[in-house]
C-alpha cells in the first residue's frame, strides 16, 4: 500500500468532519458498511476508482484535493491530528489551522509526524499489555470483528505462502490451457473428497447462496448465484479440506480478541486460498503485464 494510499483515508474522515456528515450517513451513501468506511479512514483499505469519485461526489470536492499533497489537504492532516481526545479542552478552530499551515507549513508537518509517532507508540503499547494480559485493550478490535481481519491480513502482509503452494499444486490438476472449469473443480471434489456437488434452485421463501451437508458431502449451490461464485464456492471447499491445517497454523499465531473474529478470519483464508486455486498469484501476475 502506497504512502498516497494511506494519506487518502484520513483527508476523507477530515473533508467529512468538516461538512459535520456522520460516518453512518456517509457508508450509507456510498453503500458500504459503517466498518469498512472506517478501515478507509483508518488507511487500512486501500479505496478503488470507482469509490473515490463518489466520495467526491458526496463530499462536493474535487479528486485533487484527496491526491494532491498541498496546503489544504496539510489542513486537513492537521485537523485530524488536533481532533483527538487530548487536545479537546484547547478549542482550536479552522481559521488558527490554516493560519499555521500558511505561515509555518514545517511546522505543520512537524506535528504531524510527532502526532503519527504518537498513534505509533500507543497502538504497540496497547497490543504489548493484551499480549501480556491476554485481556482485549482497544474495544474497537472487539466491536468490528472486520478490523482484527484487516490486522490479521496487513500483520502477515496479505501472503500466505503455504495456501499459495497448496493452490498452486491443485491448480495444476485441474487446470485447462491456464483455465480453471466449474465441471474440473466438481470432478475433483468428487474423485479426491467424495464431494458431491449440486446445483439447486432454493425453495420459494428460502434463499441461500451456498450449503454444505457434511453427513451426506453435499455441497449445495444456489442456481441464483454467477457461475464465477460456483467456482469461488467450489475451490474455497477444496480449501477446506485439503488446506485446514495450514489454515490453522496461521489462525494459531495470532491473537484473536473473539471466536467471531476468528470465524471469520478463517473464511477469508478459505476464499483466499479458493481464489488462488482460480488463479493463482504468478499466473495473474504474468497475465497484467
Amino acid at each position: 500500500m502506497s504512502q498516497l494510499d494511506l494519506k487518502i483515508g484520513p483527508k476523507i474522515k477530515a473533508f467529512r468532519r468538516q461538512l459535520g456528515i456522520q460516518a453512518n450517513k456517509l457508508s450509507k451513501q456510498l453503500n458500504i458498511s459503517p466498518s469498512y468506511l472506517a478501515l478507509i479512514e483508518g488507511g487500512k483499505r486501500k479505496i478503488d476508482g470507482d469509490l473515490l469519485l463518489k466520495v467526491c461526489q458526496e463530499l462536493k470536492i474535487e479528486l485533487s484535493d484527496l491526491t494532491t499533497k498541498d496546503d489544504i489537504n496539510l489542513a486537513n492532516n492537521i485537523s485530524e491530528l488536533l481532533d483527538d481526545k487530548l487536545f479537546e479542552d484547547l478549542d482550536i478552530l479552522g481559521p488558527e489551522i490554516k493560519d499555521l499551515v500558511n505561515t509555518n507549513p514545517k511546522m505543520a508537518r512537524a506535528l504531524i509526524k510527532l502526532g503519527d509517532n504518537y498513534k505509533q507508540k500507543d497502538h504497540e503499547l496497547v497490543n504489548k499489555v493484551e499480549n501480556l494480559s491476554g485481556k482485549m485493550i482497544d474495544s474497537r478490535k472487539t466491536s468490528f470483528p472486520g478490523e482484527v481481519v484487516s490486522d490479521f491480513i496487513q500483520e502477515n502482509k496479505n501472503y500466505f505462502p503455504k495456501l499459495e503452494s497448496f493452490a498452486n499444486t491443485i491448480f495444476e490438476k485441474i487446470q485447462t490451457n491456464n483455465r480453471t472449469r466449474y465441471m474440473s473443480i466438481c470432478e475433483f471434489l468428487k474423485n479426491e473428497y467424495s464431494i458431491t456437488v449440486k446445483d439447486i434452485i432454493p425453495e420459494e421463501g428460502k434463499p441461500f447462496s451456498k450449503i454444505y451437508n457434511k453427513d451426506k458431502k453435499e455441497l449445495l449451490l444456489s442456481d441464483f448465484v454467477s457461475l464465477e461464485t460456483k467456482k469461488l464456492f467450489a475451490a474455497a471447499q477444496i480449501a477446506q479440506e485439503g488446506a485446514i491445517n495450514e489454515i490453522n497454523e496461521y489462525l494459531s499465531k495470532f491473537s484473536f480478541p473473539s471466536e467471531e473474529s476468528k470465524k471469520l478470519t478463517k473464511v477469508a483464508l478459505l476464499n483466499y486460498c479458493g481464489a488462488a486455486i482460480l488463479m493463482p498469484y504468478k499466473l495473474f501476475h504474468s497475465e497484467c503485464k
